[in-house]
């Protein structure tokens, strides 16, 4: 490349060589295409003039570049690349990795700490957001940051559109090549039309490819405005003789005009050129095709401008020559696929993974798996299972090094099984993606090290960058690259006598060297198993979650799951079959305390034998103490006027007291008063027996002023912790009982501090519960304390919410003082109001929240209340108002959901694909594919796929946590069967790359 010709932002990222180093291929792609474009460009001064005034306009600006394709667009992009200190991405020539390269040259020409690459800056457009933000910040006193972006590949190029930022902030100007009437993410603030170029234009392109001035002239003549045309000609009349007279005019022509000429074999040629991606050999392409490498030479002979040849490998130079190739081929192009794909198989016996480097087999394993995804639907069929393997993805690692190239492949594969493959193979690819993507991110060892230590010396806050690049470490796999990270980040941080940091970071460093699994990679899986077990159990298939959490080797979340399972299964009435589930619980905890809810579940069939039987398995006190309290309590409740006696079998003195003070109210409750009295003074201990008497003085029973008598006597001599909150609650049952006074004095007895305060708050709220509104407020109003008023004013906004009394409770609200508890308050009256019927109300309500949590928390839960009343537009309109791109995503997911779930697929469809974060996109396709499903199963389906796909390219926590939302889905698709099998697949593929 000539050294001239480097775009300064290369030599930007020249001092920062680890962060070169974790884009450098994407890089070196893009550069060498700028360096072709650059060298033999003619500037456009019109469109650069235009450009410069709309740049000079100022920062938080988005600028669209339109123009056809051969219009020269990429060529002004790469000019000013070439020239200016600019950021710049083109995702046709970034070696799959555009995004990423793109963050790392807005950290070195924004100078920004530290200078490193998070490993996952090319899942999305987050981390870019971010780093433009932070770049802006520093250059709004000055000139703008300059951010170039062509145009999207095609989709036969690339497995996903690109991830273009959602916002631009102030500092930063994106221009934004585009073709016309083509959708942008940002609507632009201004659009520059790249028409046709002038004839003067057109004629110095010409004579720059070598033309004489006269033919330089009559091809400007031709070219219809078209620099791609001007260039082809040029260089079609100089290397093949050809007469410009026999040349058609007008780009397209031209190419039909090549296309015509190409006999029937070099077509094939074309064909499978324009199916590939990355140059091919010509040998390769020779056998490939059929046809001897002379026909090839024979066709660089005559149509070499068409090609870009570098020594031995060719591809076709122009994207609108590709196109129009593809367009040409229609469904012969899919035969190209799979001519690689027959090949490979030739070449390998048909085993995938025994492919390798050397250079034969190396011209179908980059693109095989491509290949397999556009190929005829049989060979796709027959392959995409073939490469869906670990052992492929080992290969893959073997000859490239990471498995990022395996996890690009398998987007390709998961792309293509949509609305083709069965569910259980969607799901086998998401899991594999997401592992893939996680296990392929990489870091430099050194490079967290050195940017910490630079960042340091440019006078960056130590522990804000440290947890920044801590952070950084932490998207990486598990395993000795990423400890060795964190080792030499501790040395440096030991060296700079940080030194509590640095034995952090060592001793992490040391955990992650333990051989297997960490426990947070475990504890992903079986979460995510443990979600698939309880829609088995909620679908009512009880063996089908016995199965799933049989692959859970935590013994209590495993144990807590088969609860679940003996819980149900008492519920439908096979109590049998209960006991025998909680008999094999291996937890011991989990088992006793499920042995005790089936030896209720006997008792409460009528079988107290078996009950009684079971309970005397049992060696947990707080167990068997919890069963006696169920059945006393059902006695109780059911008119036994001796039902303590359930509770004799009990010795603990402490478990008898708290069990006898929970049946005191139900002997009450089945119109026993005095036996009620006499169970609460039974209790020994004299803190609990004053809160039963408590209990039972507000339970309407003829004795309850007596009951409140005693607990007042009792309260007399207690002392100690637990006296406050004891009078308090008696002072909360005086105000019951209308005796406010009586109340305010018993409040009186405690200390002028919290403790005397949190006893008029519950006087407070008492008063408010039994309708005394007026002076409930006003015992709150001279509450001292902040917490406690707080409290109350909240417990009253509630009940105020609850007699829909929308404006005493927000007066009530407003009285908070802490604007945290505030704003939480007031999201609830919103949330309460829209489920009452108001949810346009409520909604502008929601929008005068000052916290952004809770304001978003209001919003996600009105937003299905707020659908189900017709109020879209209200949704559409809040949408607008939310400028945080992950609030914006999250609120339209939920939109989605409740618009799937009024089952308005069509206008959740258009929401969800407007979603700019993958992750709240495949969150609210996956509620599309759950409500599809009784209607439309084929819509279901490609829903499903859309979601897992966006998923796996994100990581594996994000592909489980996509898996577990899709559980249901899943279920309905497939029955109870794929869920065990798609809990297998999950559990087997996150067994290959533990870390």
């Amino acid at each position: 490349m000539n050294i001239e010709l480097i775009p300064p932002a290369l030599s930007a990222l020249a001092g920062l060589p680890s962060l070169y180093a974790q884009c450098a291929a994407s890089l070196a792609a893009q550069a060498q295409r700028i360096a072709e474009r650059a060298a033999l460009a003619v500037p456009r001064l019109g469109t650069l003039r235009q450009l410069e005034e709309q740049i000079g306009q100022g920062g938080g600006r988005t600028i669209a570049l339109s123009g056809l394709p051969g219009s020269g667009l990429t060529t002004v992009l790469c000019t000013l690349a070439a020239q200016r200190p600019y950021a710049f991405w083109l995702p046709g020539d970034d070696a799959g990795a555009g995004l990423a390269a793109l963050c790392a040259q807005v950290i070195a020409l924004g100078a920004l700490q530290p200078a490193l690459l998070p490993p996952a800056a090319g899942c999305d457009s987050s981390t870019l957001e971010r780093l433009l933000a932070e770049a802006g910040d520093q250059r709004l006193n000055g000139e703008p940051l300059v951010v170039i972006v062509g145009r999207p590949p095609s989709d036969q190029d690339a497995p996903l559109p690109p991830h273009w930022p959602t916002h631009i902030p102030p500092g930063i100007v994106l221009v934004q090549a585009t073709a016309p009437d083509a959708p942008l993410s940002l609507v632009p603030n201004a659009t520059i039309h790249l028409g046709d170029a002038a004839s003067q234009e057109l004629t110095a392109i010409a004579r720059v490819v070598g033309s004489q001035p006269e033919l330089a002239t009559a091809i400007a003549a031709k070219a219809d405005g078209s620099p791609l045309y001007a260039r082809l000609a040029a260089e079609i009349c100089q290397h093949s003789k050809a007469k410009l007279a026999k040349l058609p005019a007008g780009l397209t022509a031209l190419h039909e005009y090549w296309w015509g000429k190409l006999t029937i074999s070099q077509r094939q040629i074309v064909a499978l050129l324009a199916a590939s991606t990355t140059p091919l050999d010509l040998d390769f392409l020779a056998e490939l095709s059929g046809s001897a490498t002379a026909e090839s030479s024979r066709l660089l002979q005559r149509w070499q401008p068409f090609f870009e040849q570098d020594d031995d490998t060719l591809r076709l130079y122009h994207p609108f020559t590709r196109a129009f190739v593809r367009t040409q081929c229609g469904d012969d192009l899919a035969s190209a696929h799979s001519q690689f794909v027959a090949y490979a198989q030739r070449l390998s016996h048909g085993v995938f993974a025994t492919l390798n480097s050397s250079p034969a087999h190396q011209a179908v394993v980059q693109e095989l798996a491509r290949h397999s995804a556009l190929a005829a639907s049989h060979i796709r069929a027959a392959t995409i299972p073939a490469l869906a393997t670990r052992s492929w993805a080992v290969m893959r690692e073997r000859i490239s090094g990471t498995l990022g190239e395996a996890a690009s492949d398998n987007t390709w594969l998961l792309r293509a099984a949509i609305g083709a493959a069965e569910p259980i193979v969607l799901v086998r690819l998401a899991m594999l993606g997401g592992v893939l993507t996680h296990a392929g991110r990489q870091l430099p060892p050194d490079a967290a090290a050195e940017a910490f230590s630079a960042a340091i010396a440019n006078q960056a806050a130590r522990e804000p960058t440290l947890r920044r690049i801590r952070a950084i470490i932490g998207q990486l796999p598990n395993g000795a690259p990423k400890a060795q990270a964190l080792r030499r980040l501790g040395e440096v941080c030991y060296a700079l006598r940080m030194r509590a940091s640095a034995m952090r970071l060592l001793s992490e460093a040391i955990d992650i060297e333990t051989p297997g699994p960490s426990r947070q990679w475990n504890d992903e899986r079986e979460e995510s198993l443990a979600a698939f077990a309880r829609t088995a159990i909620a679908s009512g298939q009880p063996q089908i979650a016995l199965g799933i959490t049989a692959r859970i080797g935590h013994a209590e979340r495993r144990g807590m799951v088969e609860t679940e399972v003996v819980r149900w299964l008492l519920a439908q009435g096979q109590r049998t079959r209960a006991e025998e589930v909680a008999y094999a619980i291996g937890h011991t905890t989990m088992h006793e305390w499920a042995m005790a809810e089936v030896a209720v579940g006997h008792t409460r069939a009528g079988d107290r034998a078996r009950g009684e039987t079971v309970l005397g398995t049992l060696r947990t006190e707080t167990a068997i103490a919890w069963a006696r309290t169920e059945l006393a309590c059902d006695a109780a409740r059911l008119g036994g006027e001796h039902a303590i006696g359930q509770l004799a079998p009990l010795k603990n003195t402490s478990l008898l007291d708290r069990a006898l003070a929970l049946v005191a109210p139900m002997l009450a409750a089945g119109n026993h008063f005095d036996a009620a009295l006499q169970a609460a003074n039974t209790i020994e201990d004299r803190s609990i027996r004053t809160n039963a008497l408590i209990t039972l003085s507000l339970q309407p029973i003829p004795h309850a002023s007596q009951a409140l008598a005693a607990a007042t006597t009792e309260l007399a001599e207690l002392s100690g912790d637990e006296r406050a909150p004891l009078v308090a609650d008696l002072a909360a049952a005086q105000a019951t009982f209308g005796q406010l006074e009586a109340a305010l004095h018993t409040a009186a007895l405690l200390a002028e501090d919290e403790e005397r305060d949190r006893a008029q708050s519950r006087v407070a709220v008492a008063l408010a519960r039994v309708g005394n509104a007026d002076d409930a407020r006003l015992v709150a109003e001279a509450i001292g304390d902040d917490d406690e008023r707080d409290w109350a004013f909240d417990e009253l906004a509630h009940m105020a919410a609850e007699q829909a009394q929308w404006d005493v409770a927000l007066a009530h609200a407003q009285q908070i003082a802490a604007s945290g508890q505030r704003a939480r308050t007031t999201a609830d009256i919103a949330i309460a109001q829209a489920r009452a019927g108001e949810a346009a109300a409520a909604q502008a309500l929601a929008h005068r929240i000052e916290l952004p949590t809770e304001q978003l928390r209001a919003l996600l839960a009105i937003a299905e209340p707020l659908i189900a009343q017709g109020q879209l537009n209200t949704a559409e309109a809040s949408l607008m108002r939310l400028p945080d791109p992950d609030k914006r995503s999250r609120y339209a997911s939920a939109v989605v959901a409740a618009l799937a779930g009024q089952q308005a697929i069509t206008e959740a469809e258009a929401f969800a694909y407007q979603i700019s974060r993958p992750l709240e996109q495949a969150r609210a396709l996956s509620a599309i594919a759950r409500a599809a499903v009784p209607t439309d199963r084929a819509r279901a389906q490609k829903a499903l796929g859309q979601a897992l796909l966006l998923a796996a390219q994100l990581g594996r926590a994000e592909t489980l946590r996509c898996l577990e939302w899709v559980s249901t889905t899943l279920t309905q698709l497939g029955g109870p069967d794929l869920l065990l099998a798609a809990a297998s697949t999950i559990d087997e593929i996150d067994h290959w790359w533990p870390g």
